[in-house]
């Protein structure tokens, strides 16, 4: 088989790929005749190579070659013109009919822009060079060559259509030469061929332009206009004759995948049960808390659930695939902690493994580790975790090798640490180094809106836990339910739920089956409309931001340091102080 039978439409795709990629194209044949080319070698096309080794390396291996440095590599060796190259890149793909080279199709740069592009993507050069190999290559092999070449441009036209992004090819005069459906659908138009006024002038505009690149146009209409982002690239230019590719993105759909990836990213946070406007607010605190490396201080009443959303930042952040590893520091015996934490090397102490022990720091390295009860810490280790924050090292119990390690903090508690400070319990340069981002879980009673989602989440729960049909509390129950105090939070909720499965498993909750599951279990007293307390995350700001600003005036420090202990910057910080003026 010869390529010289179709050498016209060979030299057709060799156009149409320089033009898409934008690098010099040639397409030999098996006796290496050129059969096709674009840019200056044309004047040189239909003659023999003589000497060409990638080629034959092609033909050969029938594999790509791919030559980064043309000239200064092992296989130019023995090329004339071996260190004196004009190529600055090149690729070689095989064009196969049965298992046999028929051909190959080349790439060539010539200068660094092509030579960038080549490069950039090599597995899509490559992938899009076999796309043009097979298609050379079923040219030869089928009858009919031309319904062959139509089907696959459609296929082509079909991939384009897929694409999020408008693509339309124009000439100089704003005629449309071809586009894909995303662009019809962009700009409003049906057929290419009658193209409304305003998308011509659209079109006009932008050709105007001299240089366009991921530019902002609007497209203005009698009924509506719309924000595109446009990149224009001339991909042919022949005397008076211009090709200009457009790629078209809408500003608003940009948006609306930006939303949804957001949302997707915050799928773990959204999946924290609770739907009021406090439990909300603290759920999209704790995502943008999640982008950055920054401590989080997280702190709310025991059962608040400060360990779900400290693995629901974890989940939603950049070490999501790296270890989650949570630590109870009011658990853990006093004098295990410290080993717990940082590990120990063989013969530490007494008992100590014969090997040693890694730490939860080093088992958490790259990844997140949660510091719960962190209040109970004895203040040797919060010396240890201090040294931890700023250097990001530690050294392992028996041990002098510094380990350096990057891991993200979070530390909760449900004690007020500024009265722990006050007593001497807690250290005070500690807490400003934990308190980078600081969180506040509000208890269950400030938001009963949420108890009703909580009781259905739990029900589900139970009930396959336990094989069960429980439909529900009625109406009674659930005023019971809702008016209750709840001091032990979700955790009292959800073990209260737990507590009424083992006796009832079908049917509703009423009275009359747990009345007196009920009185056994919840202090009826406290059955008290309770005026819910309102965690606003302004006051926290401005709670935490006077509290730096004590702390650097009590050590004579300058008041720009204070933007340092809070983990924002100068400026940031100034723009806070003339907000709150009135109240710091």
């Amino acid at each position: 088989m010869n390529l010289m039978d179709i050498q016209s439409i060979v030299q057709s795709i060799a156009e149409a790929t320089a033009a898409v990629l934008k690098i010099e194209v040639e397409i030999v044949n098996h006796e290496f005749i050129r059969i096709a080319c674009t840019g200056e070698m044309q004047v040189d096309i239909l003659k023999r190579l003589e000497g060409d080794l990638v080629y034959k390396e092609v033909f050969q291996k029938q594999q790509p070659i791919i030559i980064k440095n043309p000239g200064y590599e092992e296989i130019c060796e023995s090329c004339k013109f071996f260190q004196d190259c004009i190529e600055m890149g090149e690729i070689g793909v095989p064009i196969i009919i049965h298992g046999e080279v028929v051909g190959v199709i080349g790439l060539l740069a010539f200068n660094q822009a092509q030579q960038a592009r080549l490069f950039e993507n090599i597995e899509g050069i490559l992938t899009f060079l076999d796309r043009m190999a097979d298609l050379l290559a079923s040219k030869l092999d089928q009858y009919y060559m031309v319904e062959e070449l139509e089907m696959h441009n459609k296929k082509m036209m079909k991939m384009l259509d897929l694409v999020q992004e408008g693509v339309l090819i124009t000439d100089q005069n704003a005629r449309i030469i071809e586009m894909n459906e995303q662009a019809k659908n962009i700009l409003g138009i049906t057929d290419q061929k009658l193209l409304p006024l305003h998308v011509k002038k659209f079109i006009e505009r932008v050709l105007d332009e001299e240089s366009v690149e991921n530019q902002t146009f609007e497209l203005h209409h009698q009924l509506f206009q719309k924000a595109l982002i446009v990149t224009k690239k001339v991909i042919f230019s022949k005397n008076q004759s211009k090709e200009i590719l457009l790629t078209l993105q809408d500003v608003e759909t940009i948006q609306g995948i930006a939303e949804r990836a957001s949302e997707e990213q915050m799928k773990s946070l959204q999946h924290i049960v609770g739907s009021s406007k406090q439990i909300n607010e603290v759920k999209a605190y704790a995502f943008k808390a999640s982008q950055s490396k920054s401590t989080i201080l997280i702190q709310g009443e025991s059962g608040t659930g400060k360990e779900v959303f400290a693995q629901a930042i974890h989940q939603v952040s950049k070490r999501k695939d790296n270890m989650f590893i949570a630590v109870n520091c009011g658990a853990i015996p006093e004098n295990l902690l410290e080993s717990e934490l940082f590990g120990y090397e063989k013969g530490a102490f007494t008992g100590a493994s014969a090997i040693g022990k890694v730490g939860k720091f080093e088992l958490a390295n790259g990844g997140t580790i949660f510091l719960d009860e962190i209040g109970e810490m004895p203040l040797h280790l919060q010396v240890k975790l201090l040294r931890v924050l700023q250097e990001n090292e530690i050294e392992r119990v028996g041990g002098n090798k510094v380990i350096p390690i990057d891991v993200r903090i979070i530390a909760a508690t449900n004690r007020e640490l500024s009265e722990l400070i006050g007593e001497g319990l807690f250290r005070e340069d500690l807490y400003f180094r934990l308190n980078v981002i600081p969180m506040m879980i509000p208890p269950l009673r400030s938001r009963p809106e949420d108890v009703r989602s909580l009781c259905d989440y739990f029900i589900r729960e139970y009930n396959e836990l336990f094989n069960a049909n429980v439909q529900g509390f009625n109406k009674e129950v659930m005023d019971v339910m809702l008016q209750y105090r709840w001091k032990g939070n979700v955790r009292e909720l959800k073990n209260f739920i737990e507590y009424l499965f083992n006796f009832i498993q079908n049917g509703y909750i009423t009275m009359e089956n747990a009345g007196t599951l009920i009185e056994r279990k919840l202090d009826i007293a406290t059955l008290t409309e309770v005026r819910p307390t309102i965690y606003s995350l302004e006051k926290m700001e401005k709670e935490h931001i006077e509290k730096a600003i004590e702390y650097v005036k009590k050590n004579k420090q300058n008041i720009e340091d204070a933007a340092s202990l809070l983990g924002i910057s100068r400026a940031t910080l100034f723009r806070k102080l003339k907000k709150y003026h009135n109240e710091i």
